[in-house]
This record gives C-alpha cells, structure tokens and sequence, in this order.
C-alpha cells in the first residue's frame, strides 16, 4: 500500500512504499527515513497513523 507524506523542506507531497506487516493487513512497515523525489531532502518516518495515497 503506498502512503502520502510532506517533505519537510520543500512542502511537496510524497509517496512511499509500506510493506504489510505480517498477517494482519491493517499494519504496514514504511521505511525510518526516505528521500523527497522534488528536493532531495532525507525526511523521518512519523508516527501512525499514515495517509493513504490514492
């Protein structure tokens, strides 16, 4: 399932990769830290709950 994220530095929307976690559905794993496609910037992981990206 892919998610929405904002870099932190250039405000642009992202979307990274979460794997399921297991057997249940509901839980996904997103990388600690990933890189904004627009600027380059390296931004953390926060917490769950995540926004589905469309």
């Amino acid at each position: 399932m892919y998610f929405l994220f904002v870099c932190w530095w250039c405000s642009e929307d992202c979307v990274v990769w979460g794997k399921p976690a297991g057997f249940w559905r509901e839980l996904y794993r997103v990388d600690d830290e990933w890189d904004c496609w627009n600027c380059g910037s390296t931004n953390i992981t926060h917490d769950p709950p995540w926004t589905e990206a469309d």
